[in-house]
């Protein structure tokens, strides 16, 4: 151990690197299934299997992927879901929002995507990665080759999964990819030049586990259940039957009563058709048709093998109305996006973006995704702009905006629009006191009369002062009577004396103006 390593141990922070070496240290760990020799053409692991038995294993799967209609419908399902939107180039600091306008594309950016238009002569980019992704779903590892001219990649082709062999130590660090053909063709690939995409492997193996080889099972009882049925509708369906024939019958004579058998009565063309006998025999039917029986097995395997893949049962054709945990259409639609096809849009494109924008063509600040398609019924759709729109969530521009229309005067405002009312934002403060101050009116906690250009105010107003005719009710003097000391403090008396009270001093001070003053208006 170096000094430096010993002082830097001793340090109670961690060392942070500033730039990323040029190359990682080794690990320490092993990867399951690769022995001391690492992997070889001739050895790719899993124990004592050779390169023979897994090329066996994957055709195994690539069959079972063709034959059984279930594997081949979810697969292709999430493949076309994925890719329904193309590949695109998206700025990192984009929220989705609109808030800020994107900056214009760096060069950088606009060199991957003109290499995306053109991938090569035979594929574009979008049937490459839906190979990809149907290599991920039914094999478990994916590869790409990347065709580079001198730091910059130029084009992309698609590569043959069963055939492809990654050249590692027995830590799993890959030195280099051979391609060997059932024809006995042989490629040598750098890392660089091949993009490995594997699945999640439950034992941290170099090779990932695909949902076909977890749903094989299935898809093989599927396929014999569906060969069973097929030679019963074949054969017309026959019953099964119980002959008994003479004692004295030879087996010639009841190897030709089956024959006849077989010829007169088996066959859709001989449904119907009576079975003879003489001699003697005997025939009974030995047990029901069981034809439903199959059929029912096969539903049981085929939601077996949606279940595998993760799809929901309408995405392949399969309409059950009331089945119980379903969901609607749309339900069914996030649960397929959410927890099937978005984490594998996500490992697809972590590959990509490391492999060609970041290490290809040195991009920052720009990612490449798939553009979103919107699954949702239309109306579902002008429901949730309305929405934002009427609770403010959405200025009427923005709503505008989303439909392809121009922005209009005024739409730059939030608004609230509830039943019968529209305010503004802006407005919310004036118009809650609005709307409290009209609740108020007519109670004892009546406010002000608004102001014209102000907003309404809920705090009750202070009495005006009286009238100089009646200050001697307020407590000053009435004209033409001499002032008089005042009467010490007494109790209140009760509200109907203070009532007839007031109506009595309120005479006196109304018949002492000039003039005098009908006692009825008073």
């Amino acid at each position: 151990m170096s000094l430096r390593s010993w002082w830097n141990n001793l340090r109670s922070e961690p060392e942070v690197l500033e730039t990323a070496p040029a190359k990682l240290p080794e690990r320490a760990g092993y990867e399951y299934g690769i022995g001391p020799g690492g992997l070889t053409e001739s050895n790719q692991g899993l124990g004592a299997a050779t390169q023979t038995d897994r090329r066996s294993m994957l055709n195994q799967l690539y069959e079972a992927y063709l034959a059984c209609p279930w594997a081949w419908a979810s697969v292709n399902a999430i493949a076309r879901t994925i890719t329904a939107g193309g590949l695109v180039t998206d700025w990192d600091a984009d929220d989705g929002e609109g808030g800020e306008d994107a900056p214009d594309k760096p060069e950088q950016v606009l060199l991957l995507e003109r290499m995306l238009a053109y991938c090569n002569p035979r594929e574009n980019i979008r049937q490459i990665l839906r190979g990809v992704i149907i290599d991920l779903l039914v094999f478990g590892d994916a590869y790409i080759e990347v065709v580079w001219l001198g730091r910059q990649p130029v084009a992309l082709y698609s590569l043959d999964c069963p055939s492809m062999l990654p050249i590692a130590d027995e830590h799993g660090a890959v030195t280099s990819y051979v391609q060997m053909t059932e024809q006995g063709q042989r490629a040598t690939f750098e890392p660089r030049d091949v993009i490995h995409i594997s699945l999640d492997s439950p034992r941290s193996s170099v090779f990932g586990v695909s949902p076909t080889q977890a749903a094989l099972l299935s898809i093989v009882s599927w396929l014999f259940a569906s060969a069973t049925s097929k030679e019963i509708f074949r054969k017309g369906a026959p019953p099964t039957i119980w002959v008994d024939h003479p004692a004295g019958a030879s087996p010639s004579e009841i190897n030709r009563w089956n024959a006849q058998y077989m010829q007169r009565n088996v066959g859709p063309r001989n449904i119907g058709t009576p079975i003879n006998t003489k001699g003697g025999a005997t025939v009974k039917e030995l047990a029901q048709s069981r034809t439903m029986d199959y059929l029912q097995f096969l539903n049981q395997k085929r939601d077996e093998i949606i279940a595998a893949y993760g799809v929901p049962p309408a995405k392949v054709g399969i309409i059950e109305s009331g089945n119980l945990g379903g969901g609607t259409g749309e339900a069914q639609d996030r649960t397929f996006m959410v927890n099937t096809c978005q984490p594998l849009a996500e490992l697809v494109l972590e590959a990509l973006n490391f492999h060609l924008a970041k290490n290809g063509f040195g991009v920052e600040g720009w990612k490449l995704k798939f553009r979103d398609i919107d699954m949702r019924d239309s109306k579902t759709v002008e429901d949730i702009r309305d929405m934002r729109l009427r609770n403010g969530s959405w200025t009427l521009d923005r709503y505008r905006a989303d439909i392809g229309e121009p922005p209009v005067d005024g739409g730059d405002q939030p608004v609230l629009v509830d039943r019968q009312n529209l305010v503004k934002w802006a407005d919310m403060d004036a118009a809650s006191k609005a709307g409290i101050a009209n609740k108020l009116r007519g109670t004892a906690l009546e406010p002000a009369e608004p102001v014209h250009g102000e907003p309404a105010t809920v705090e009750k107003p202070e009495p005006a002062p009286p009238p100089p005719q009646l200050a001697a009710l307020a407590g000053g003097t009435t004209p033409g009577r001499r002032s008089e000391p005042a009467a010490p403090e007494k109790e209140a008396p009760p509200m109907e004396s203070a009532r007839a009270l007031y109506r009595r001093r309120l005479r006196e001070a109304l018949s002492a103006l000039p003039g005098g003053v009908d006692e009825r208006a008073a």
